[in-house]
């Protein structure tokens, strides 16, 4: 049975360092959210204290009815802490940790009571769910590829058929075919299942091609969570607008709906309304070589060129601003150094405070 997720003020603390400031996360039963986070966030911090395996020094976690832990509780002399094997969590580590002295079928049935491990179907069916047949069960683990060790990893905790898993960077290391491949077999998995998910991750493209919803940690705490599309189109500061993508940002006056830059006047996607100075945040995608007598048509010049297959990164100088404009255009192109071009942008930009000032938004 699957079962949804949540995190209620979470604080954690090693020493006087806080590692945990107040994390308020809910996932819904049945679906996957991704905690994306740079190196030292505190993303593992907060997988391992939802698995069990470390205590926090504030705060709830609930797995459907259930409270697994509760740093102070109202009325309980002592705090509330499931030890991680009573969970029902699934959890799949960095790398797999897989046992490397007993077989894949050894690895899948170790979570397993006795006398299921023994008749062997439950572990066929796991390894049936990730894309690998019962043959692999009498192999080890030093037999298999990075990926397939992936897939048995998930296997394993998804063998006793948990009402969560959570999962801790699981494709560090793989190569790019072999992660993407191995990300799509882990999404079959989970929506097979219908099982909660928590995955971990620091690449954004992992986050944003498995999350129903992204959450972005940052020093600690949540910054945003909502859905990819909207985390990467309205990152709530520059910040996460770089963190999540790259980003082109200029100087810019706003007034009512729309934004004076360097390339031109363009429309704010915003709820709320920003008035005077502000720093303009465009994705690179957004702009385009412009059509032939185009209103909208800003000269540019090539300064650079990096070559990635199926886009370009244009660098382009611009007059009226003060640094480089980086355009991801289509691979078939060719923009050599030196050359002008037309370029405008297409669709809404996001604009923040600089010494802005904000005004209300309008009723309703």
């Amino acid at each position: 049975m699957t079962a949804d997720l949540t995190c209620a003020g979470i604080h954690k603390y090693y020493g006087s360092r806080p590692v945990l400031t107040g994390i308020d996360l809910s996932v819904p039963a049945g679906t996957l959210t991704a905690i994306l986070g740079a190196s030292g966030s505190g993303k593992t911090t907060l997988l391992r204290v939802i698995a069990g395996f470390e205590e926090p020094d504030a705060g709830r976690v609930t797995v459907g009815t259930s409270c697994v832990a509760d740093a102070s509780p109202a009325g309980a002399s002592r705090p509330v802490f499931v030890p991680p094997e009573k969970r029902g969590i699934g959890y799949v580590a960095q790398e797999g940790a897989l046992f490397p002295h007993i077989s894949v079928g050894g690895n899948v049935g170790f979570g397993l009571e006795r006398a299921v491990r023994r008749s062997g179907s439950r572990i066929d069916e796991a390894l049936e769910l990730v894309g690998l047949g019962s043959g692999f069960a009498s192999r080890r683990p030093h037999q298999l590829s990075g990926g397939e060790q992936r897939r048995v990893a998930l296997a394993r905790a998804l063998a006793p058929r948990p009402s969560l898993i959570v999962l801790d960077e699981p494709f560090s290391g793989l190569d790019a075919g072999l992660r993407s491949e191995t990300r799509a077999a882990v999404s079959a998995a989970l929506e097979a299942t219908g099982t909660t998910g928590l995955l971990v991750t620091h690449d954004q493209a992992e986050a944003m091609s498995m999350g129903r919803e992204v959450a972005v940690l940052r020093s600690g705490r949540l910054v945003q969570t909502a859905a990819p599309e909207t985390v990467y189109r309205r990152p709530v500061d520059l910040e996460v607008a770089r963190f999540v993508g790259d980003a082109v940002v200029l100087s810019g006056i706003a007034a009512t709906g729309s934004v004076e830059c360097a390339l031109g006047k363009l429309p704010i996607v915003e709820e709320y309304k920003l008035v005077g100075p502000v720093s303009v945040m465009i994705r690179p995608e957004q702009i385009v070589l412009a059509g032939n007598g185009s209103p909208g048509a800003i000269s540019a010049r090539v300064v650079g060129n990096e070559f990635f297959g199926p886009h370009q990164r244009v660098s382009l100088s611009v007059g009226g601003a003060p640094d480089q404009v980086v355009a991801r255009l289509a691979g078939h192109g060719r923009y050599p150094v030196g050359s002008n071009v037309a370029i405008e942008v297409h669709g809404p930009v996001c604009v923040y405070p600089v010494l802005a000032t904000r005004s209300p938004a309008p009723p309703g």
